[in-house]
């Protein structure tokens, strides 16, 4: 007992010496253009989702789903937004294509989260994927307003479509 729990434990120092020794010499990937793993594309996804879902949760949207509010969020989304996750009327962008992992087209519609998970995603950002902390800049109506939007993206009234599809 005594040699596998000897075993066990050397085993974990050399893969922790491992670790440290492959980021001290910098022979982790970091580039955003580069390739990447198969794991890394796997893992990360699942644990983007799951942290927005502990983080974001609870808040009830205080901004009514009405055609004023969706309108000053199409005006938001636009200047604020639609540099990297694509113009309403769903033409990719290339700055947002560039990204690692590349930034989500949202008027397609973002149906895995809730309202007050978007909120909190617009509000606090997400590290390392360039989606910068939105709440120093806008309002939390404004937050609210464009969760709304992204939720509604797929539903939206006539009048509101039409100043979405303005270029």
């Amino acid at each position: 007992m005594r040699k596998v729990l000897l075993g066990a434990v050397l085993i974990l120092a050399i893969l922790l010496l491992a670790a440290l020794a492959i980021t001290r010499l910098g022979l982790m990937p970091v580039s955003a253009d580069g390739p990447h793993s198969n794991l890394e594309a796997r893992i990360m996804p699942a644990v983007l989702h799951a942290s927005i879902v502990r983080h974001g949760s609870g808040e009830t949207n205080p901004v009514s789903l009405n055609e004023d509010n969706l309108k000053a969020a199409v005006d938001t989304y636009k200047a604020m937004c639609a540099r990297c996750h694509s113009t309403p009327e769903g033409k990719a962008s290339i700055y947002g294509q560039s990204f690692y992992p590349p930034a989500p087209q949202l008027p397609k519609g973002m149906a895995q989260y809730t309202d007050s998970q978007l909120f909190w995603v617009i509000k606090h950002g997400i590290r390392n994927t360039g989606m910068p902390a939105w709440g120093s800049i806008l309002s939390d109506e404004e937050v609210w307003q464009i969760a709304s939007l992204l939720k509604n993206s797929q539903d939206l009234p006539p009048s509101v479509e039409a100043q979405w599809n303005e270029r």
